[in-house]
């Protein structure tokens, strides 16, 4: 079976698979979930959030954190990334850094 580097090839479907995950999170889906499949029903919203104005902490700004990124704030998010490295911030994203 031969095996490559694909760079690039699921960079944007990672990233979307993040970002739909911490939406699941936000609203709490997954117990909502698990209670509709035992035949509760709670019509309450209690501990269901939106994502705008909420803030992301990203570690790892390469490829998956900057496409990460720039949807977490089509969807209304504060953007912050940690790297290694000094990097171009894409969008409004604010790189940190740790101090020494």
């Amino acid at each position: 079976m031969p095996v490559f580097n694909a760079p690039f090839s699921n960079t944007r479907s990672v990233a979307e698979m993040v970002l739909g995950e911490l939406l699941l999170m936000f609203r709490g889906i997954p117990s909502a979930n698990a209670k509709a499949h035992r035949g509760e029903w709670n019509k309450l919203a209690v501990g269901s959030y939106e994502a705008r104005g909420k803030k992301l902490g990203i570690i790892g700004y390469g490829h998956i954190g900057t496409q990460l990124g720039i949807l977490a704030e089509s969807v209304g998010m504060k953007v912050f990334f940690y790297d290694i490295e000094n990097k171009l911030s894409l969008g409004n994203a604010q790189q940190v850094r740790h101090p020494v």
